[in-house]
């Protein structure tokens, strides 16, 4: 089960609450695993200083409910952003895995694999490439070498050159 946040939200007092413990109470009936994915979103560290209102009550809530979860199931949380979290969300988890930042081979292969499908210019060096994209998440280097092969494709080229990687790493910059 996979918990989205923007429907467990809502502007009425209490009720974003009410709508996380349904989720729990479901989980309780039925052996799931409870995916939490960017749960930052509802587990902001407490101490926020711009955060007031129903944002300390929901995380106060989240930290209740994982306390008393005991059903036969698992929780897993995912986040970009661990340095958000309230720093009591990981005393509710038997372990933390960190999945660190690519190396430059698995930056490469990632290249490789995403661009599979499409030729590459003779010059294009995807080890320059790779280097390049040091500090990228996976996700971003994939998406970065799909934003590449799309504008290769737009600009109706038959391969992929250095421009569209430039093109693609320019226009990821501005998310």
């Amino acid at each position: 089960m996979k918990t989205r946040f923007d429907a467990l939200l809502s502007s009425y007092f209490g009720e974003s609450a009410s709508n996380l413990r349904t989720v729990f109470d479901y989980c309780q009936r039925e052996p799931v695993v409870l995916l939490l994915d960017e749960c930052d979103f509802i587990a902001k560290s407490r101490i926020t200083p711009n955060d007031v209102g129903e944002v300390p009550r929901i995380v106060n809530m989240l930290l209740t409910l994982l306390d008393e979860y005991k059903a036969p199931g698992l929780v897993i949380a995912t986040t970009n952003l661990k340095i958000k979290l309230d720093k009591a969300l990981f005393r509710r988890f038997d372990d933390v895995v960190e999945i660190p930042m690519p190396k430059i081979s698995e930056r490469e292969k990632l290249l490789h694999m995403t661009l599979s499908a499409i030729p590459i210019a003779a010059n294009v060096s995807l080890k320059d490439l790779a280097e390049r994209l040091d500090g990228y998440s996976s996700a971003n280097i994939v998406l970065t070498a799909q934003r590449a092969a799309k504008i290769c494709i737009l600009e109706s080229n038959k391969y992929v050159y250095d421009a569209h990687f430039e093109q693609a790493i320019k226009e990821g910059s501005k998310f």
